[in-house]
């Protein structure tokens, strides 16, 4: 009986331990991407605009921050002309206060479209998001330059690839952020 009670024991707190590891995507925090309602990318030189800066905090069911968590992000670029810079990186580690941080460096615009950008943590979806959207929009697809040609497209203010806070309209909280990737003018090398 004390072997069985040991085992069950220690049973117990293997699956305590595993739940810990476990996000819990409501008590999971991403920025601005929660506030803006979709991920914000731009081209990285001369340094990333602030809106592409991501900070991720992952916590578990009973919210407590989970450490090292491996923090993953997935495009779905079949469905438009992404232009993805070399210094991207799609995976990372949360810190000891469950935290990572991802700069989205690439150009071009996905717009209402399930899954079009998702973080995951340790496997799990944290969020699915369906709008990533960049300066680096010439309303063909991205060519990692923010130019003339996105400047032109940008204008008359009616294209909703340029509604970086998707309400529905492209006012001066979206200016903000395409002025931030036009000057400088940003740019990268494009990804293999």
């Amino acid at each position: 009986m004390k072997k069985l009670l040991s085992a069950l024991f220690v049973l117990a707190l293997c699956s305590t331990a595993a739940v810990a590891t476990v996000p819990f995507p409501n008590n999971c925090n991403v920025n601005p991407c929660d506030a803006l309602n979709g991920v914000v990318s731009c081209p990285d030189s001369p340094a990333p605009i602030p809106a592409s800066i991501v900070t991720l905090t992952i916590r578990n069911q009973a919210n407590n921050p989970i450490q090292n968590a491996a923090v993953n992000l997935t495009l779905l670029t079949n469905t438009s002309p992404i232009c993805v810079c070399n210094t991207m990186v799609f995976n990372t580690t949360t810190n000891n206060s469950g935290q990572a941080t991802m700069t989205m460096r690439y150009g071009g615009c996905i717009m209402n479209t399930d899954n079009a950008a998702v973080f995951r943590a340790n496997g799990v979806v944290v969020r699915a998001y369906r709008n990533t959207k960049s300066p680096d929009w010439d309303g063909a697809s991205g060519n990692c330059a923010v130019n003339l040609s996105d400047t032109v497209r940008f204008a008359p203010t009616t294209d909703l690839c340029f509604d970086f806070d998707n309400d529905l309209d492209v006012d001066l909280a979206d200016t903000v952020i395409f002025v931030s990737g036009l000057s400088p003018s940003h740019s990268c090398t494009p990804a293999p």
